[in-house]
């Protein structure tokens, strides 16, 4: 069992939106599902482990995105997403690839981004996490723009995130 397990769908987003992510460093992202350039509100969510990140896509964010009595393949849809989710603590599955095989199935109804871990964004990586880390090297000017983040930057890191997308 989890933290969030028995809670409301929005408390138990409340609760993982707003835990540390130096102490839940497994993150994912998502945006509401809007038409392209997605550029609607998303936020992180954090957890402790892969497990719990896939325990949580599976039974509280087809809850938060859609009416089950509104959706005729709502049981269809979280069962697939179940299984993709829990290949990637089972079987080592990468979690953008997972993701990518889950957003057919969701189509318009969801926009998952990113799903890793914190030192995706601290480190030299790229992708989404890379992304976010230039876009708060910026917000805080720094001249490195590709430099790795150490650990003076992650309170102010963290605060980014809270923010994110700004």
């Amino acid at each position: 069992m989890h933290e969030w397990t028995g809670l409301s769908r929005g408390r138990a987003l409340a609760l993982v939106t707003a835990r540390d992510p130096r102490e839940y460093p497994i993150g994912m992202f998502q945006r509401d599902p809007v038409p392209p350039p997605h550029t609607g509100p998303g936020t992180f969510t954090w957890f402790v482990a892969h497990n719990e990140a896939a325990d949580f896509l599976a039974q509280i964010v087809p809850l938060l995105l859609l009416d089950p009595a509104s959706w005729p393949d709502f049981d269809r849809l979280v069962a697939g997403t179940a299984r993709a989710a829990r290949t990637v603590p089972d079987d080592g599955a990468d979690p953008a690839t997972v993701l990518g095989q889950i957003a057919p199935a969701w189509g318009a109804r969801a926009d998952f981004v990113w799903w890793g871990s914190l030192s995706d964004i601290t480190g030299d990586g790229s992708g989404f996490g890379g992304l976010v880390r230039l876009q708060y090297l910026d917000s805080i000017e720094d001249e490195a723009e590709d430099r790795v983040l150490v650990d003076d930057d992650l309170d102010g890191l963290v605060h980014f995130i809270r923010a994110y997308p700004y």
